[in-house]
């Protein structure tokens, strides 16, 4: 379960669950009285976005399969985030759901609620999916704006302002996928820098990592939200990775898959 998520909403819904089609791959069914013309469930957001190609892989990964965010489209729940992320069928349609428990809620515009023929609890939208937000900008769009965030809150702080790394931003973008797919933060540089530090590679230091789900998030939100320092949230450990006072580089990680996003930031 990814952190920063909000309070669940309340158990009662219009859900009917029915059984996996197969072990391992639970389905959740909206009830036969909802209305016939419900609204289309929304796809991966990174599908089809300016600048990644049709399975939504940035540009300078084409090789690269991201993970599918809460309301993201799915054929099976392989593809949705970790291994406690189910796949869910909305009539014809399916659509990632997200796993969630009583410590840990749900977004916005969603609840909980547990599958049938498994222990998994998921979110699901309290009404439907929303339509996508929209397109993703080109990745080096997206980097030019995030940097332009940072470095705005580090002259904010007294702090000098961080360069662009090619080679970091490969590290980081590889960490953001790898954070989406497993739910483990700063796995990769956990994996294949601590163990070789200093001696990493790109001059790799450090790194932070951040996810949030939001009803209708889209990347410029996701960006804006991620980045702002308030008196609420100057202390924590992300915030406090992009404001340190050594840091002279910078690479950004992101995706976007329904309404989740993954933003890894590697530093030198």
């Amino acid at each position: 379960m990814s952190a920063g998520r909000a309070v669940r909403g309340a158990l009662c819904c219009s859900f009917a669950l029915a059984c996996g089609e197969r072990a391992g791959d639970p389905i959740v069914m909206l009830a036969a009285s909802e209305p016939a013309d419900a609204p289309t469930v929304a796809g991966a957001a990174g599908v089809g976005g300016a600048g990644y190609d049709s399975r939504g892989n940035p540009p300078d990964m084409p090789n690269a399969s991201g993970p599918v965010g809460l309301c993201g489209a799915c054929t099976s729940s392989d593809d949705c985030g970790d291994a406690n992320d189910a796949c869910i069928r909305h009539l014809d349609e399916r659509f990632c759901g997200r796993d969630c428990d009583d410590q840990h809620g749900c977004p916005d515009g969603y609840m909980c609620i547990e599958l049938d023929n498994t222990q998994l609890f998921q979110c699901v939208p309290q009404d439907h999916c929303p339509t996508n937000p929209a397109p993703l900008a080109p990745l080096a769009d997206i980097r030019s704006y995030l940097l332009g965030h940072l470095n705005t809150q580090r002259a904010m702080h007294m702090r000098p302002a961080l360069n662009a790394s090619g080679c970091l931003d490969k590290l980081a973008q590889a960490s953001a996928l790898d954070f989406g797919r497993t739910d483990e933060p700063l796995g990769k540089y956990v994996k294949e820098c601590a163990p070789v530090w200093p001696n990493c590679a790109c001059g790799w230091s450090s790194e932070a990592e951040v996810t949030m789900a939001h009803y209708n998030l889209d990347w410029m939100g996701a960006v804006d939200h991620a980045l702002v320092v308030t008196r609420d949230n100057q202390n924590d450990r992300f915030v406090q990775s992009f404001l340190a006072s050594n840091l002279t580089d910078v690479g950004i990680g992101f995706w976007l898959s329904g309404d989740e996003a993954w933003i890894a930031l590697s530093f030198h």
